[in-house]
């Protein structure tokens, strides 16, 4: 009997040392899982369709994309302010080594004088810049810092919904110390200037900066920089044809701000 009872007591403290060993790696599995980074799926959700899109459509994209967050490193988040040529921006792309950022950059003078900086501000503010026919903007879309927007194009007959969210925001004038630095490091009368960065959703991952400058001679440039690289299976597969659009966009938004500043004076 004496037998039978040490025998169980020593089974009971068995199962109660497996059930603690249990619980312990369950914790230790939690606690990996917890501080693990979830991947962008390269073969996850896009927003493609035949028709344009509507308010709602543009919406459901944006609503996806912030659920999802940004799907780019959260390092390079708000960084496009500081071009290629800036030191500090250099390193943090060159240290993202799994794959190479693609870079543009399009400067154009688009006007003269301060009453057509004035309209290349209010037409940056309105995303006027992306009335291209093919590409498109809501210009209820804000520039704040928060503010999500859904850019669509239409290619090959497919309409794209890409969502973002506003990352940076400038706005600076000349002091009597003085001009406000531009992206190239020249001096600047006055600047505005705003970027936005791809969420979840969206066929590239990466950022985009446009602005406008009033120079101290009077001159007005618009200007836009991006740095990106391929967030789906699509844009893979397409990579070419997508860096041609990429530069046609620059191209086509820069002739639409001449053509808005013309228009004004």
């Amino acid at each position: 009997m004496e037998r039978r009872h040490r025998a169980r007591d020593s089974s009971a403290r068995a199962l109660r040392a497996s059930d603690a060993r249990g619980r312990e790696r369950a914790s230790e599995r939690a606690e990996r899982s917890r501080h693990t980074m979830t991947p962008t799926p390269i073969f996850g959700r896009v927003f493609l369709g035949a028709r344009a899109p509507t308010r709602a459509d543009a919406r459901l994209a944006c609503e996806h994309g912030l659920r999802c967050g940004h799907n780019y490193p959260s390092e390079l988040v708000g960084t496009s302010d500081c071009d290629e040529e800036a030191p500090g921006q250099r390193a943090r792309l060159e240290g993202q080594r799994r794959r190479s950022w693609a870079i543009d950059r399009t400067r154009a003078r688009v006007g003269r004088g301060a009453r057509a900086y004035e309209r290349a501000v209010k037409a940056l503010k309105s995303w006027e810049h992306f009335d291209l026919g093919w590409a498109r903007v809501s210009r209820e879309s804000g520039t704040a810092v928060g503010d999500a927007v859904c850019v669509e194009a239409r290619v090959a007959g497919v309409w794209i919904r890409n969502p973002l969210r506003v990352v940076e925001l400038r706005e600076r004038e000349k002091r009597a110390s003085g001009g406000a630095s531009s992206s190239s490091g020249a001096r600047a009368k006055a600047r505005f200037a705003f970027a936005h960065g791809t969420l979840g959703g969206h066929l590239l991952a990466g950022e985009e900066r446009f602005s406008v400058e009033l120079a101290e001679d009077g001159e007005v440039f618009y200007e836009a920089y991006a740095f990106s690289r391929p967030a789906h299976a699509l844009s893979v597969v397409s990579y070419p044809f997508v860096r041609l659009l990429q530069k046609r966009f620059h191209w086509d938004s820069s002739r639409a701000m001449r053509k808005i500043l013309s228009e004004a004076e």
